[in-house]
Formats: structure tokens, sequence, C-alpha cells
């Protein structure tokens, strides 16, 4: 770096152009012309000194530039290693030698062979000609010294040592090879480009033969690619977008509310039923998280998988104020005060978040959703980072934990020490998410998010649903039914009511209507006025039936009904869904991990209070062996509806033992076992 000034005739650089400083009007204005227009403009003092400390004016330096070379381009490096700094010191003691005087033969030849004597560096004494050279080019770079070292884009061999042909063929070898998605090695490139070469020589005369490319050649030429473009060739786009993808600032909001993100994992924890104590499989979670404050919003656990239901549940805990949370948690001793309506909602592009019910219900209390890219988990990486801190503090370390992945698993079985219920978890993530999340300063906002929250909103300010009773029919799942006298049929279960009769009467004897259906709870549904501005919530007429069923278990019911009594209606599922809880609670301990997972998924255990635990009783050999309830089998696959199974052959006798060279030997017994008629898998 040199030394400039403000002075007339001196180049500068203004806002990307070049500027020459034509004159100095008077003691504070300054007249510049620009270099390729040569437009005058004016500029006081002031504002050249406040331009050029904003970096918006530097002054040029050396060797005036060419008038179509780019602004900002140097041809000198901003640091030196220590040998070519040293050449740079032994050239400027020459140079201050004869900086003061005439550039003459007469002053300059004895003042070098002087200094030389003394230096003995370099190793012979420089001409006077060159020590001349080398004072203009100091001048010139305004005092610079490292103007004065060795020039290294000159050093090297400028002539090409391989002719066109060679190198083209080397580009299609790599093109062929090396940037491909079998990612061959840099060995197998240059054997194809030997060949290429090889049989092109063989259609040349001798003296204009080709030469061999070398493996440094190849491996220039793959240098000269660029990373990201040699990545995608090799490993695709999307794991070179995240390999090179660089963090240069994010979203940023300016309040709580403004930007929420939600989305689901499966707990790292295999929990166990709350009554049998037997192991059930890890539940999912869904959270909503604020971005501002980074305050959990609302969550939802359980083991329906992520769906338009667990969605919905999560955002109404959102939603809505924690009314009852340390009545229903005694544990818990800090209040959870975020909740609230956000004005903007960033998704995954999960088919749950593409549910045209979501984003009516999303469009009517006037929040934006934002689709995430595929495969850019960071476009909401508060949430997913969240949920890592999440198991990090609930499920590693704890008995029962599944580990991130196998590697970390090693011999470890989840399944053999789980020892957590599934309603107690339910109190430990809300425990910690309150008294320990929200407490604890967080590593970017510096400050604990329940203080972030509390001192950036005001109660006021916080946005609610006017009608939590029109909340559920915001939120519910919507569909189209015809409204006649029967009422509403959905899903084989009717419903009716006065105000949908009075309806009828009102405005037709058939209307086709929209109705929302939460999926958790189908003994009542919500119909919607043709205008759609008044709701009537309709009952179930086959109430006892359908009061808390869920969708899901509606579906086993009326499956189970029909391959056992080939019958249907709400008499008959009601009827199964008796017989099933029966066959579950006596069988319930003789099932594997997967089956017991979707039990505990009938039984709706994702939101059962907490009950103690009885003493985990032992299954013993022969009950393991036991063939499976029809109702059992039935929850592998409700989507079909399961024929009668094979009756179970016969037993076959034990043989008795056989001495044959007076070796006690027995007869094996084929030992049969009923299989699955859906999926043909040993129970």
């Amino acid at each position: 770096m040199g030394m400039a000034s403000f002075h007339q005739g001196a180049s500068v650089e203004l806002l990307g152009k070049r500027y020459v400083l034509l004159r100095k009007v008077d003691e504070k204005l300054w007249q510049l012309e620009e270099d390729r227009t040569g437009r005058i403009s004016e500029y006081t003092a002031s504002q050249l000194h406040q331009l050029y400390v904003e970096a918006k004016l530097r002054f040029e330096v050396g060797r005036p530039p060419r008038a179509d070379a780019k602004p900002g381009t140097g041809s000198r490096p901003v640091d030196l290693d220590p040998r070519h700094w040293g050449m740079a010191k032994m050239r400027r003691a020459y140079v201050m030698a004869i900086l003061e005087g005439p550039n003459t033969e007469d002053f300059i030849a004895p003042r070098v062979s002087a200094l030389w004597e003394k230096l003995k560096a370099p190793e012979r004494a420089p001409n006077w000609t060159t020590v001349y050279r080398w004072k203009r080019a100091y001048l010139a770079a305004a005092k610079d010294a490292s103007a004065l070292a060795l020039e290294l884009n000159k050093s090297g061999n400028k002539n090409k040592r391989y002719p066109q042909e060679v190198t083209a063929i080397v580009d299609s070898a790599i093109e062929a090879k090396y940037l491909t998605r079998e990612r061959k090695t840099i060995q197998d490139t240059l054997d194809h480009a030997l060949a290429l070469v090889q049989r092109e020589n063989e259609i040349l005369p001798e003296p204009l033969h080709l030469p061999m490319p070398t493996r440094r050649l190849v491996k220039r030429m793959i240098d000269e690619i660029p990373a990201y473009d040699r990545h995608v060739a090799r490993y695709g786009s999307t794991a070179a977008r995240q390999r090179f993808r660089s963090v240069q600032g994010h979203r940023t909001t300016e309040g709580p509310l403004e930007r929420a993100e939600i989305d689901h994992t499966p707990m790292d924890l295999m929990v166990i039923d709350d009554n049998a104590c037997v192991p059930l499989g890890r539940p999912y979670l869904t959270c909503c998280i604020d971005d501002y404050s980074r305050c959990i919003l609302g969550i939802y656990l359980g083991f329906e998988p992520p769906s338009h239901l667990t969605v919905a549940h999560c955002l109404k805990d959102a939603f809505l104020p924690k009314v009852g949370l340390k009545e229903k948690y005694p544990t818990i001793k800090n209040d959870w005060d975020a909740h609230g309506i956000m004005r903007e909602l960033v998704v995954d592009n999960g088919s749950e978040f593409h549910s045209a019910s979501l984003e009516n219900a999303c469009y009517t209390l006037g929040i934006e959703m934002h689709y995430a890219p595929r495969k850019v988990a960071w476009f909401k990486g508060k949430i997913e980072r969240f949920f890592g801190t999440l198991n990090d503090g609930t499920a590693h370390g704890n008995p029962g934990t599944t580990f991130r992945n196998i590697f970390e698993k090693d011999d470890y079985d989840p399944s053999k020490h789980a020892v957590i219920r599934l309603s107690r978890l339910q109190e430990i993530i809300r425990l910690w998410i309150v008294d320990y999340y929200h407490q604890k300063p967080h590593r970017t906002i510096h400050v604990p998010p329940a203080v972030k929250w509390d001192t950036s909103i005001c109660p006021e300010d916080i946005q609610v649903p006017d009608d939590p009773v029109r909340l559920d029919a915001i939120l519910g799942k919507s569909d189209e039914r015809r409204l006649t006298h029967k009422g509403i049929e959905y899903d084989g279960l009717f419903y009716n009511s006065p105000e949908l009769a009075a309806l009828r009467m009102s405005l037709g004897a058939n209307l086709d209507v929209d109705i929302r259906v939460d999926d958790s709870d189908l003994g009542h549904i919500v119909v919607l006025s043709e205008d759609k501005t008044r709701l009537f919530k309709a009952k179930a007429l086959s109430f006892e039936y359908a009061n808390g069923l869920n969708r899901w278990t509606h579906r086993v019911c009326k499956n189970f009904a029909a391959r056992e009594w080939r019958k249907e209606g709400p008499a008959s599922w009601l009827e199964a869904k008796l017989r099933i809880s029966e066959i579950i609670d006596k069988e319930f301990m003789h099932k594997r991990m997967k089956t017991r997972k979707r039990i505990a998924r009938f039984r709706g255990d994702a939101s059962t209070a907490d009950t103690p635990a009885r003493e985990h009783p032992r299954a013993s050999e022969s009950a393991a062996a036991q063939p499976p309830a029809p109702a059992v089998a039935l929850l592998e696959n409700v989507s079909k509806a399961v024929p009668t199974p094979p009756p179970v052959p016969e037993a076959v006798p034990k043989a008795a033992a056989v001495d044959v060279a007076n070796v006690p030997r027995k007869k094996f017994t084929p030992q049969y076992r009923e299989r699955s008629t859906l999926n043909g898998a040993r129970n």
C-alpha cells in the first residue's frame, strides 16, 4: 500500500468510475474530470473526505491504468512471502541511496558500487540503469516497497507444452470419466485420455504424432474447473448446494409472531404403555417455534403419523393461551405465555402441508404460508435445530434412547431399556420447554426466549381467534356432502340436527354443503351455511359409538365387522369396537413392536391422562407362541378388508423315541403357526 493525497492530477476511483482531480476552484471546491467521458463534476473537500472514509473513493497509485480496465483491479499482491520481502528491502536500500539525486550515471553508479560493497547483495552489483528502473517503479507506486519485489506473474514457462488437440482430448476424457456420477479417479481419466491419443496417433503420420498427456496435465485441467461445478457433476446439485452453501445472513424478523416454523420429528426415545408397561415405539412430535423470540408456540405428541390432524392440533395449541397447564402438570413452575396467530408460517413440502384445508385455514386467519425449497432444511433451520436440542435434553442419555443413528446405537436395545410412559413423556417435554428451554439464555439472541417474548410484545398485541368454536371448524378437514332428509353421511356415519332441518326447509330439500371434520373426534361435524357465514354443529346419530372416536379407529372397526360378521352399520361397529378392545387388553403383551404402536394409536394413548403404571408382567414362552387375534392382525392394514384366515392345521402328535445304533434320537415334530393373511409375516 502506497501513499496518496488530494492534489491536482491525482487519479481516483469514485463510485465505480475513474476521475482525475482537475483543479481546485477555491479552498473548499474541487473539479473532477471523468476519465472516459471528460465530464466535469464538482465536489467539496468535505464530501471527498466523507466518500474516502466510507471507502467509496480510493486513489489509483502506480502506473496509470488502461481506460478499458475494470475498476479496482491491481497486479500487486496484498502480502508477500519472506523471500520476496527480503528482495524488496534490498532493492529499496539501493533506491534510497539515489532517491534525492539526478538520474545520471555519474551520480548513480558510484553510490550503487559503494552500497554493494557493504551489502554484498545481490551476488553481483546491479547496473546503474537497473537501479534507476527500481527508483522509477518505487516512485510510481507512491513509495510502496512491495512494487520492488519479484514479479511472480512473469516467472515460469509461457509457452504451451501440449498442442490444442491434446488438451481437447484430455478435456473430453474429463467429461466422459471424471465429471460423472460414477466418480472415476484421475488415473481412470488419464488412462482414457492416453487411449484416445494413441488411437489418434495410429491414423496420423509419425512426424505429426501427438505427445502423450501426463497425470500432471490431467490434474491441472481438472483443478481449473470450478469446485462447485465438479461437485455438481460427481455428486449432484443437491449435494453441491449443501456442501457449498454460504451463510450470508438469514431472514430477520422484527417482533414476535411475525414468522413461525412448524415441522415433525420422531422422538429419539422408546416409550412404554401406561397400563401394560410394554414398549410401544417412538412417538411423533409436532412443534411450532416463533422465529424472533425462539419460544415454542405449540406442540403435539402422539403416535398419529404426520398428517393434517397433527398439524391442526399443534396450530390450535399455538393459537390459544396455555390455560390449566400447571393444574394438569403440577411439576411445571413457570408460565407458558407464548401463543397467538403468526403472520407467516414456514412449512416443508410434506403432503400434510399441501392440503386445501390447511391453506384455507391459514388464509382465513391471515397467515401467509411459505414452503421451503426441496431438500433445503436450513430454510427452516430454527425448528430443525430445536429438535436436535430437544432430543439431546430429553432423550439422549436416558434409558430407552434410540440414538441419532445406528452407528451410535451399537448393540444397545432401546426396547429392553424403555422405562418412560407416554403420559409421563407428555409432562417431561412440556416441563423441559417451559422451565428449561424458555428460561436458559439462547446462544443466538443472548437472552432466554421467555424474556425475549415478555420484553418485545404486549399482551394486548397478541392476536387470537375471535371464536374458539369457529377455530375447530376452520382447522377441520374440509369436504363437500349432500344434505338430505337423512342428514349428512360421512364415512358411513350420519349426522343431523334441528338446525340442519331448518336449513333444508329454508333453502331446499337437497343441499350441497361444505363440512369440516375433526379426524380425532367423529362425534360431531361442523356444517357451513350456503353463504359460509354461519356454522351448524351436527351430532352423530350414533353418538355412543362415534363420540371421541378417531377416523383411523373407525376404519379398523368397520373392517373388523365386515370380516367377522359380514355386517355394516353403527351397531355392528360399536360391537366391533368393544370386541377389539377386549382382544387388545388380553393379548397386548404378546405383539411385536410395530403392532403395539398401531394398538396405541387405536386406543388413543397419545392423549391419555397420566395414570399409575402397573408392574411389568413378563410374557411366557407359550403365550408368545399363541396365534394372533383377528382384530390385532387387522391393525396391520386398515385400508383393506381382511379375508377370513385359514384354519390352523392340527398339530402332528409327537413321535416316540427310536433307538438307532443304541443312541436314542427323537424325531422333530413340525410346529404349525398361523401366518398373517395380510403380509405373510410370521407373528
